[in-house]
């Protein structure tokens, strides 16, 4: 029973380690990162293969087997904050990921950029057209707004 708790991170050229997650994030993390060679500077996380970022804290005392499931396969990916409040941008450090797992790269890559649908989502889709467009100069009316607008005149 105690193999069920392990869990298979993937790094590198194509590298595996099996690591046991009944430690504490901090330790956890920091064996992560020492098995990854990766500087103390480098922010990193794991993104299972359905693309759900872990989110491990890095300073808590809270076990890391409550953040991964035993016996899952986990990317180790490299997190670059970007500016305060700005979307976070994940690098996998697995080199091939585009050959191992083509659909995990672009979900990270459009987690990765500021304006994917997730957030426009959030940011209120209900607002009408009409009403987004006004408030931001530089964005192209659609047809039926220009159509709406000519109408009106």
């Amino acid at each position: 029973m105690t193999d069920q708790c392990f869990i298979t991170i993937r790094y590198g050229d194509d590298q595996e380690a099996l690591l046991n997650p009944s430690c504490t994030t901090y330790t956890f993390v920091e064996w992560i990162r020492r098995i990854c060679n990766c500087d103390n500077d480098i922010a990193i996380d794991l993104v299972d293969l359905e693309g759900q970022i872990r989110n491990l804290p890095l300073t808590s005392e809270e076990y890391a087997s409550e953040y991964v499931t035993g016996r899952e396969t986990y990317v180790v990916i490299r997190v670059e904050r970007q500016g305060e409040g700005g979307p976070n941008r994940y690098i996998s450090m697995l080199n091939n990921l585009d050959q191992v797992n083509p659909d995990l790269l672009v979900k990270l890559n459009d987690m990765s950029r500021p304006g994917t649908r997730n957030s426009k989502k959030e940011k209120g889709r209900k607002t009408p057209r009409v009403s987004r467009v006004s408030k931001n100069d530089n964005k192209r009316p659609t047809s039926s707004e220009r159509n709406r607008s000519r109408s009106g005149k």
